[in-house]
């Protein structure tokens, strides 16, 4: 049986692989075993795990990762031995890609192929998501806070539950802006709040554009500089009007966030 897992969500993808490797260690009381095809002794080793059976073994689980840096005769093997186990109930093969199937392994997306596609999660799928792990770890988030780990963290779902794990060991179980402020340390990517501090206490228009170029340079998110300035809670009320009047222009496709904070500097 083959098993096939593919898209960019390595994160959902590994969870989906656990919960099949799981199903197999109750069913059989077994172990798996696990092959890196881009190393030379895992593709002989997954050769001869496919070619033989022992008596013994009343099933085989084998998870295969990175079967597409093979070379192409190596490719056009793998190939056939996956064709030949399509519909052996002794072995289960449970192969892994980032990316879609080419043409060669189109046959992936067929029966009795068992195929789960995994795309990055966006939008209220994305809020979904977020909101389910934030409840497992009994911890509450408030919508600003979770915007800005979102912005943060991207689409890159091993970064988010990386950071919600790390927010998890707090004392706090209520997490707002002032609490990722207070742990600055905990936030993904780079020191923000304490660029933006210079931002916010710097005269010179000069300065400020230093202080926000180098925080792009480093790799900052301009959603996220965006989304924590908008939730400063040292903004006057004329100043949080007009972050509001930002935020729709953006949603609403006028502006683009760099647009945004270059406009942001210059006031």
């Amino acid at each position: 049986m083959i098993i096939y897992l593919y898209g960019p969500d390595s994160y959902r993808r590994r969870e989906k692989i656990n919960e099949y490797v799981e199903r197999y260690k109750e069913k059989y009381s077994a172990s798996s075993e696990v092959f890196y095809l881009d190393k030379s002794e895992d593709w002989e080793r997954f050769k001869n795990f496919c070619k033989s059976m022992s008596l013994f073994e009343a099933s085989k689980l084998g998870v295969v990762f990175d079967y597409s840096n093979l070379d192409k005769k190596e490719l056009k093997e793998f190939i056939s031995l996956i064709k030949e186990n399509l519909e052996n109930k002794d072995i289960t093969l449970i192969l892994n890609s980032d990316k879609k199937p080419t043409k060669d392994f189109s046959f992936l997306l067929k029966t009795p192929v068992i195929s789960h596609s995994f795309e990055n999660l966006e939008g209220t799928e994305l809020n979904k998501f977020l909101d389910s792990e934030i409840k497992k770890r009994n911890i509450e988030m408030d919508a600003k806070s979770k915007e800005m780990l979102l912005a943060g963290c991207g689409k890159n779902l091993c970064n988010l539950i990386l950071e919600l794990d790390k927010l998890s060991l707090l004392n706090e179980k209520k997490i707002d802006i002032k609490i990722l402020e207070k742990h600055i340390d905990l936030l993904p990517e780079i020191d923000v709040f304490s660029q933006l501090n210079k931002i916010r206490t710097s005269y010179s228009v000069g300065e400020k554009l230093g202080f926000l170029e180098d925080l792009l340079r480093r790799g900052a998110d301009p959603a996220m500089i965006f989304n924590i300035s908008a939730a400063s809670p040292y903004l006057t009320k004329e100043q949080k009007v007009k972050m509001a009047d930002y935020d729709v222009a953006i949603k609403s496709g006028k502006l683009e966030y760099n647009e945004v904070l270059l406009s942001m500097m210059l006031e």
